[in-house]
């Protein structure tokens, strides 16, 4: 517990460090302007006198700075850069003043006003010291616009008139003046939207109008409004007006699809590196978990190379329902899988969609390939490449309605963009809740991480409201853990519970660091050492590389968690061993656990594991009938119905071993595991007719008792002789089979060979005996029975010694 709270505070210690490092402790060296960037309020309109309705905002942005954990260098905003603003020469446009200074984040809002000329204005916007630099914004006097930003079903035509009014510059309506519409851009679709007028003329209130019929496609439409002025020439060179179209059922149709196609990549991507290195990974989940920090690093490797957290954890519940690993274990492994899992973010992340068709490609050619090597490459490649395919589509539908007022207004309900400086916390709460519900759904954390980092690309959802998004997703992704875990043992239900208890602790501390502000900025402390690692500025006023900081977010934050947490693993196995006590029933292991299928070679090893008690069981259950029933002559009804009870379980593990490698078979497996399947099923076959000689024993037995007969002296001494040097084969076999030594299983056979010689021996020798005068018959024929028995049983042990010799080099232990 000491070590645990120092290393917590040695860390505590070091976060301010880290930021330090990761926003640079050196002085700033001041950075030349590479670019005055309108962002808005540019081609505004106003009636003569009144103020434009939105201020002209404009970024001032320096050379390009890369992070400290990878994105494309991006431009850097300026603050403290004056900038002059001056109406050019024959523009009539009212300002408050003439300069102006760029706040923290390199803004600059300019507040205008239209004066009496009506038309085109120019707005000249100078930066101090880098004239060059200089941009000029157009404004328009003299106009009012109505019903853009409309929005409507497609096929249908917009509820409202898109309409223009022309004024005088004495404040009167112009009427009587020509207005030209223009359908300047629309969506791709099957059909052609329409406008009912493409010129009209201004009424007596100066307005003129037209009705804009949609095409059955998702997107944005752009109308260009040219009204003319009183001299017959256009008062200006256009007025643009955007309004909406949703096809709902083809928008839900094709990113729905993109969906698919992305977690059917990301799926055939993990089978692929499965067949790749994925059967001797995964066997480090179980070989290289001794403790809690080299379990970690092992379910993160693990994680990282089959690219998929709920298959590891799943294989985890399954090797704890198996006794394999232990309760600390286990959580160990589960904290690294967080770890691993987030690669699948990263690589998402990065732009790389250009190499989507070309994946595609060349995986479907390597696909084809019959080595089983190059086609599980062939099998990552085309993943890869389906996995960006669907990527692009999702984003590309997103992107598409990124600016319809609904879908705003949708997600404005749970944006976590602070206010007055604070996080919302019921939008932080929503966004968690959202995240995780998504993922309880459909099961997978790395394709909801896939659609946080989509929406963030397409501009739906900031970068403060995708953390609680993600966090929400780690949260509901333990749902996997918890289905496995309903059929398993005490254990695993724990191990489940710790899953879910660690993911959700972390949240929790993570949820305290978007309260605890950095510095001066303001901004939570964990999104400001997330924004100064990654390239761009997450926070400008047109955010830039956000899909780049979700992922670094995703990554920190389970590093992060991690290292703070994985001190107290004991401590949480003890809680949940509170939380699910043992009570009084000792914990049932099931040694053939459906969830191990999904690793063949760990299943076919656990089958041989259940394949050694069933030899044991076997003739164990055989030496004492041959003692009890034969030897010494103890005949007890009692213990006939035990070695019943007995041999009725041999059966059943048959039966049990056989479906799971009937399962098992159904795998995608290794020639190697193919070829062994087989030999652990004979094993299996022969172990249980092991167990039915016992019975024939029995059967024996009773012949002497209903003949009132007994073994004589030399019978009795013989088949003793002959049993014992069984007796050492089947121990040799046991011991072939429990230490993976092919020695014990030669030297088996070699035992083997003696018994057959010997019961020859015996079978000439009691031949002999049939001369004779009393030559007990019945007493005879029950000593050849017996023989016969005991050479099946010769047999049979001998099969099961050829078969270890090809078993035992197949022990995971020594891959």
């Amino acid at each position: 517990m000491m070590f645990g709270w120092k290393a917590v505070r040695r860390l505590l210690m070091l976060l301010p460090v880290l930021g330090l490092l990761a926003a640079g402790c050196s002085e700033e060296q001041p950075v030349r302007l590479s670019e005055v960037r309108v962002l808005d309020g540019a081609d505004q309109y106003a009636l003569p006198g009144k103020a434009f309705a939105e201020p002209v905002v404009v970024e001032l942005l320096g050379r390009p700075e890369a992070g400290l954990l990878g994105g494309s260098g991006s431009e850097r905003p300026l603050a403290g850069r004056r900038l002059l603003a001056v109406a050019e020469q024959d523009s009539d446009l009212v300002l408050e003043r003439g300069e102006f200074e760029s706040d923290a984040g390199g803004i600059v809002r300019i507040p205008v006003q239209a004066g009496r000329k009506t038309g085109d204005q120019y707005l000249k916007l100078i930066p101090v010291g880098d004239e060059r630099r200089s941009v000029t914004v157009r404004l328009t006097s003299g106009i009012a616009v109505s019903g853009e930003r409309q929005e409507g079903a497609a096929g249908t035509t917009l509820p409202d008139p898109i309409c223009i009014r022309v004024m005088k510059p004495d404040g009167t309506p112009a009427a009587g003046r020509r207005v030209f519409f223009e359908l300047a851009e629309q969506p791709a679709a099957k059909s052609e939207a329409a406008l009912s007028d493409r010129v009209a003329f201004t009424d007596d209130t100066g307005v003129a109008q037209t009705f804009l019929k949609l095409n059955d496609g998702t997107g944005r439409y752009r109308v260009d409004v040219k009204p003319e002025g009183a001299d017959g020439q256009l008062l200006s060179r256009g007025i643009s007006v955007e309004v909406m179209g949703l096809n709902f059922w083809s928008l839900m149709l094709n990113a729905f699809a993109g969906l698919a196609i992305f977690v059917w990549g990301m799926q055939m991507m993990s089978d692929g590196l499965q067949k790749v290195a994925g059967e001797r990974m995964k066997g480090i989940l179980r070989f290289f978990s001794q403790n809690r920090f080299v379990a970690l690093l092992a379910g993160a490797g693990v994680t990282a190379v089959i690219q998929s957290s709920s298959a590891s954890t799943v294989m985890v519940i399954g090797f704890i329902n198996a006794g394999l690993l232990n309760l600390a274990q286990a959580v160990g492994i589960i904290i690294g899988t967080n770890i691993g899992t987030t690669i699948t973010a990263q690589i998402v992340s990065f732009d790389v969609s250009v190499l989507a068709m070309p994946a595609i490609i060349i995986g479907l050619l390597l696909y084809f390939v019959t080595w089983k090597g190059i086609r599980g490459f062939g099998e990552t490649v085309l993943g890869f490449g389906f996995l960006f395919f669907g990527m692009v589509i999702m984003s590309d539908e997103l992107t598409g309605i990124g600016s319809f007022p609904s879908v705003e207004r949708l997600f404005s309900y749970f944006d976590c963009t602070p206010a007055d400086g604070v996080m919302p916390f019921g939008a932080v709460m929503g966004a968690l809740a959202i995240g995780l519900i998504v993922t309880m759904i459909i099961q997978s954390s790395s394709a909801s991480t896939g659609i946080v980092i989509a929406l963030g690309a397409s501009g739906l959802v900031n970068f403060y409201t995708a953390i609680p998004l993600i966090l929400g997703a780690n949260i509901g992704t333990t749902v996997t853990a918890q289905l496995a875990a309903i059929t398993a043992n005490r254990v695993a239900k724990q191990a489940a519970l710790a899953h879910t208890l660690f993911n959700v602790f972390g949240t929790i501390l993570m949820l305290v660091f978007f309260y605890v502000p950095w510095g001066r900025s303001g901004i939570p402390v964990f999104y400001y050492i997330v924004d100064a690692m990654t390239g761009g500025d997450a926070f400008a006023a047109i955010p830039q590389n956000v899909p780049r900081h979700i992922a670094n977010a995703h990554t920190l934050f389970n590093v992060f968690t991690a290292i703070i947490l994985l001190p107290f693993v004991p401590q949480l196995a003890r809680l949940c061993e509170k939380i699910i006590p043992a009570g009084r029933r000792k914990v049932k292991y099931v040694s053939l656990d459906p969830h191990l299928l999904e690793n063949p070679a760990i299943a076919l090893q656990q089958s041989v594991l259940q394949l050694r008690t069933m030899v044991r069981n076997s003739w164990q259950l055989l030496d004492r009938t041959m003692h009890d029933d034969i030897f010494d002559g103890r005949i007890d009804n009692a213990k006939r119905e035990e070695w019943s009870r007995r041999e009725a379980r041999i059966d059943r593990m048959q039966s049990e071993i056989t479906g799971y490698l009937v399962q098992l078979m159904q795998r995608q497996l290794s020639p190697e595991e193919s070829r062994l399947v087989p030999v652990v099923t004979h094993c299996t076959n022969d172990a249980e007719r092991l167990a039915d000689y016992a019975e024939n024993i029995i059967t024996q037995s009773e012949r002497l008792l209903e003949f009132k007969q007994k073994l004589t002296k030399k019978s009795e001494k013989d088949l003793r002789t002959l049993f014992n040097r069984i007796s050492d084969m089947a121990a040799e076999v046991i011991e072939a089979l429990d230490g993976a030594s092919a020695a014990r299983a030669q030297t088996a056979r070699k035992l083997g060979g003696e018994a057959r010689k010997l019961a020859d021996k015996l079978e000439n020798n009691h031949l002999e005996t049939l001369r004779k005068e009393d030559y007990n018959a019945p007493n005879g024929v029950i000593f050849m029975s017996l023989l016969g028995i005991l050479r099946q049983v010769t047999e049979r042990l001998d099969n099961i010694a050829v078969r270890t010799g090809m078993l035992v080099d197949y022990d995971l232990t020594k891959k």
